[in-house]
């Protein structure tokens, strides 16, 4: 039986469907539920499809089975709590954040059902993959590893294991506390560096990146394709960065990354029609465009929380309680004068390994931006990062100046 989540409160996904969904809870806990879960089935989506892993797919099937319940029990329980007409305009954001998380899923769930179906994966994913700021990887814990008895959140490479398979079954988001056994198969994210070391601790060997060459009409799928996922996730983040906030210039941001992604999958369509890919590419490429609509429907779903602080309201303070109480924090912060950061390029901080958090955008002299490894850190810099809860205060700390490291 798959178990994912905080405090082990979510078990049994997609399990007992006869009997009613609907199950009182308090809306801020379904919401922070629904934002877990919507994160977690883009990264098995993904992971399902880099590693052909169609009982993995089924995961995500069986995860959206679970948020329609979750949204069900929302929507009911604001029916219950809308007395009036101004009672119901001030909880209409929540729906429409909760709608837009559960469209994210669906979108997860789509490239899930092609992994199902038997859909290849075509070299153009394994190339944008090796390049992404953030590696996806799958690893198994071989007997006489040294990550045999480690713990899940004590691992050195730091990484985040998103799932284990142990026996037969996937334990989804698992605790901190989780040990480690031979024959564990890993789903784990982290930077480049982390991912090989992590492999390289799990088997005993290192593992060269995938690679397909930097030519021809492969390298400009992978292009668009690593575009399209890091531009749409970009929105994602923006987009809760903007209601925790009440942000318009971040959800104005959002707009625009929307619309640059719109571009982008008519540039990834119009590049695979002109390709003149052979007919044994088909399947493979129709999955191809398949993860490009996910890359589209993120950013729509994105746009669409955003919208409401572009409409002059304002979020409702049980929205900003799930952002915050969610498994994944964002953090902005503001890069002092005497901080170490300041004149080192982005990949020289290592900020994953030192922190837990990632940064996803900067603002600089007022424009926002997605920093590459070679980016310069400059005085007054607002850095934009995802993580967890334990990296943010390290993360303030460096950006202030307040750390010696």
């Amino acid at each position: 039986m798959a178990s994912c989540g905080r405090g082990g409160r979510r078990e049994g996904l997609g399990q007992d469907r006869g009997r009613p969904p609907f199950r009182p809870a308090p809306v801020r806990e379904l919401l922070v539920d629904l934002k877990d879960l919507s994160e977690l089935a883009i990264d098995l989506a993904y992971s399902s499809y880099l590693f052909h892993s169609p009982d993995l797919a089924r995961e995500v099937l069986e995860l959206e089975e679970h948020v329609e319940d979750l949204l069900l029990s929302l929507e009911v329980s604001l029916m219950l709590a809308a007395r009036s007409p101004d009672r119901a305009l001030a909880l209409a954001p929540i729906s429409r954040v909760a709608s837009s998380m559960a469209r994210v899923v669906d979108a997860a769930a789509d490239i899930a059902k092609t992994v199902a179906q038997g859909a290849g994966l075509h070299p153009a994913i394994g190339e944008a993959f090796s390049h992404a700021r953030e590696r996806l990887v799958r690893t198994v814990v071989e007997e006489g590893s040294s990550l045999v008895g480690s713990r899940v959140g004590e691992l050195d490479p730091w990484v985040e294991v998103i799932a284990i398979k142990r026996d037969g079954s996937w334990l989804l988001n698992p605790e901190d506390d989780e040990v480690l056994r031979p024959g564990d198969v890993l789903i784990a994210r982290g930077s480049p560096e982390e991912a090989s070391e992590l492999v390289e601790l799990a088997e005993g060997r290192a593992r060269e990146p995938l690679s397909f060459g930097p030519e021809g009409k492969m390298a400009r799928l992978a292009d668009l394709l690593l575009d399209l996922k890091e531009s749409s996730e970009l929105a994602i983040d923006l987009a809760y960065t903007a209601l925790l906030l009440n942000s318009e210039e971040l959800a104005e941001e959002v707009k625009r990354l929307e619309e640059y992604v719109d571009e982008l999958h008519v540039d990834l369509q119009t590049a695979v029609i002109s390709g003149k890919l052979s007919p044994a590419d088909i399947g493979d490429v129709i999955a191809l465009l398949r993860v490009g609509f996910l890359s589209e429907e993120i950013a729509d779903a994105a746009y669409e929380i955003a919208s409401f602080i572009l409409k002059g309201l304002r979020a409702h303070p049980v929205v900003k309680m799930a952002i915050e109480e969610s498994d994944e924090r964002v953090a902005v912060v503001q890069v002092a004068e005497d901080s170490p950061l300041v004149g080192k390029k982005l990949s020289e901080v290592r900020l994953p390994e030192e922190t837990g958090m990632w940064v996803v955008a900067m603002r600089r002299e007022g424009r926002f931006f997605r920093p590459r490894g070679s980016t310069v850190i400059r005085p007054g810099d607002v850095l934009i990062a995802v993580g967890y809860a334990e990296g943010e205060e390290d993360l303030a700390e460096l950006a202030e100046g307040k750390s010696g490291s």
